[in-house]
């Protein structure tokens, strides 16, 4: 019985109780001694009724308190946190009109464009997270050969910037005579200006299909085969761009081998000696060539060239080290060798090889890795196209700091 049904019951026993009460005092007599064994029964019920009551609607009171309790944590807990990564990855396969409240609100942190249209796939692109899955890194993912070794410098925005550039190897200090003024030597500075350029990947199709299947994995896809083409076009330029200051003629970075300084120019045009490789060596100053971030780069092709001329020599120091394990640069004249294919192989005029401080070249990298989905372009083709894009400008901000090798004519 609920509390209820036991007062009505108790109430109707207590009736009972007053109607025998009342019944003897109209015959003018006490209760008799089985009225009174009676009655006492009646009474303990009523009281164990009364009793029994009380514990349940108590019971009641109780539930409910812990009720509204439970729904006021509800309320005032934060809602769960969708991981940036994860709701990237939903807006790839189901676009911004098909994400959940939590996805949306992780989606829009993540709008790399100045416009603010949220609801529409083709206008603005979202930045790929930095943690993009538990695998990949965007930073690397979309990494050029170049910006493994250079300087690079990432802001929010496009806006252009400017760096300051010094050389001042060639000033030393000089010992002063009792009461000599010291000679004034004014360091002479150049400005280096970046403006990001715009990169953009091309357009990616995936079947509309094949996006559905959610046992393929649509993010490490769509990023290799973005990530893939800015790398190969943006390495290109950032090895050997245009040498124009200034818009609006500059129609691309400056290169790494453009903006350097000539260290050795050969009388050959199709052979390369490591005395000559040596004197290279030795054109850099120093202070750039005991740099950390001291090395060479050169393509393949360039690289095999130099290791075959180690072969057969019994010199008790090889010039040429092969890196021993995976990743471990190969080691010429003790400095690390980065192969980056877009280097000039050895021909008439071509610069073929460079040393330096390779940190001296700096990349400006403005806004990060930006992800378009296209879901109407082909629609007729029941396909999703996807496009990347990256903003980038480089120069060496110290030409003597990395100097390059040059073939004869």
């Amino acid at each position: 019985m609920n509390a209820k049904q036991l007062r009505e019951k108790r109430a109707a026993l207590i009736e009972q109780m007053q109607g025998m009460v009342a019944a003897a005092k109209a015959e003018g007599r006490n209760l008799s001694n089985e009225e009174n064994e009676k009655f006492d029964i009646i009474n303990n019920e009523v009281d164990e009724l009364r009793a029994s009551a009380t514990r349940i609607e108590r019971a009641e009171e109780l539930k409910k308190e812990l009720a509204s309790k439970a729904d006021e944590v509800r309320e005032s807990a934060a809602p769960a946190k969708v991981e940036a990564r994860d709701a990237f990855n939903a807006y790839l396969r189901k676009g911004i009109n098909g994400l959940n409240a939590a996805e949306a609100r992780a989606i829009q942190e993540l709008r790399g464009t100045d416009t603010q249209i949220t609801t529409t796939d083709g206008l603005g692109g979202f930045l790929v997270p930095e943690n993009w899955s538990d695998f990949i890194s965007a930073t690397e993912l979309f990494k050029s050969d170049i910006e493994q070794v250079a300087t690079v410098i990432r802001t929010a925005n496009g806006q252009a910037f400017n760096l300051p550039a010094n050389d001042d190897t060639a000033v030393v200090a000089a010992i002063l005579g009792e009461g000599t003024a010291a000679t004034v030597s004014d360091m002479t500075f150049t400005n280096v200006k970046f403006e990001p350029f715009t990169y953009g990947s091309g357009l990616v199709k995936v079947s509309n299909q094949l996006m559905s299947d959610n046992a393929f994995d649509l993010a490490s896809f769509v990023g290799g085969q973005l990530a893939n083409r800015l790398k190969r076009g943006i390495n290109a330029d950032l090895t050997t761009g245009a040498d124009v200051v200034g818009p609006p003629a500059v129609s691309k970075p400056q290169g790494i081998v453009t903006g350097s300084t000539q260290g050795k120019l050969l009388t050959s045009n199709s052979a390369i000696t490591l005395s000559e490789v040596m004197d290279l060596f030795y054109s850099v100053d120093a202070s750039y060539r005991n740099a950390p971030n001291a090395g060479w780069m050169m393509n393949s092709s360039t690289a095999k060239a130099i290791r075959i001329l180690g072969f057969a020599q019994t010199n008790d120091f090889p010039s040429y080290v092969p890196g021993m394990s995976v990743g471990e640069p190969d080691m010429l004249f003790g400095k690390p060798v980065y192969i980056n294919e877009d280097m000039a192989s050895i021909g008439a005029d071509a610069k073929v090889i460079l040393f330096g401080d390779l940190s001296q070249y700096y990349i400006h990298e403005a806004g990060g890795v930006q992800i378009l989905r296209l879901s109407e372009r082909f629609a007729d083709s029941l396909s999703t196209g996807f496009i990347g894009y990256r903003r980038i400008d480089a120069n060496v901000l110290q030409g003597s700091a990395i100097k390059h090798l040059v073939m004869g004519s």
